[in-house]
């Protein structure tokens, strides 16, 4: 793959740099830039598979440069060392990102995935996705990427009533009867479905509280959702859920 680094921190592009050339020998570094200006400028000249990132830069951060492209035809990973919100819309999008200190192993899951995705059509829906989660405020997120045996499906978030647990993979159940099979585990998921909205109630489930239609109570109880499936309350989970209910 050929490769641009983008990140105003100059050592800090020039150790990603060093990491590719050691740990990730299939990626051809074309160049390292400093500036959104000077991105630009670079990715229309070489036109590269993939871009590592900054998320923060002088003269306009990452998300502003990737708008001033009507089509992209290149792999993104994000680069980043805070933002937790740029975080949160980064992974909604399904694109990948690093943290800085940059690890190794993080690096190579990266790059595979880059490759990956090469070889699908989904990057410009998911970059469209993040554009769009990045004009919301921070706690109104609401479009989800999820990644799927063979692809990529796009959701509203308040399309999904229930996700259950399924081994290392998820069941996503939505309003219209449609069922997906998600290629992430359920905790995945626990942590990037916005509280209060979405309530982990049981180690196999995280329902859409606003898809309750109503509580039987008990010992921990069990709530019915819009699509008259029975979902008990782990006796542990009940206060969490009932506060949940209550913010809704």
């Amino acid at each position: 793959m050929r490769a641009i680094i983008v990140d105003d921190e100059i050592l800090v592009a020039q150790n990603l740099n060093l990491l590719l050339n050691r740990y990730c020998p299939d990626v051809q570094v074309l160049g390292m830039v400093h500036s959104a200006s000077e991105a630009e400028k670079l990715i229309r000249a070489e036109e590269p598979d993939l871009v590592f990132l900054d998320v923060e830069m002088p003269g306009g951060n990452g998300f502003d440069l990737l708008r001033r492209f009507s089509q992209i035809r290149f792999g993104i990973i994000f680069v980043t060392a805070f933002d937790h919100y740029a975080v949160q819309a980064i992974k909604f999008s399904a694109i990948d990102y690093l943290l800085k200190p940059i690890d190794i192993n993080e690096l190579r899951a990266a790059v595979a995935k880059a490759q990956e995705q090469q070889k699908s059509r989904s990057i410009n829906q998911s970059l469209n996705i993040l554009l769009h989660n990045m004009a919301q405020p921070a706690t109104r997120l609401q479009k989800l990427s999820l990644p799927t045996l063979d692809g990529m499906t796009f959701i509203s978030i308040n399309d999904i009533v229930y996700c259950q647990s399924d081994g290392n993979y998820t069941l996503f159940f939505l309003d219209n009867g449609d069922k997906l099979l998600i290629t992430r585990q359920i905790g995945v998921y626990e942590e990037l479905l916005p509280e209060p909205l979405f309530c982990r109630i049981h180690r196999q489930y995280i329902i859409n509280v606003n898809k309750v239609t109503r509580y039987v109570k008990g010992r921990g109880g069990h709530v019915v959702m819009s699509d008259g499936r029975e979902i008990d309350v782990a006796v542990r989970k009940k206060d969490d859920f009932l506060n949940a209910y209550s913010l809704i």
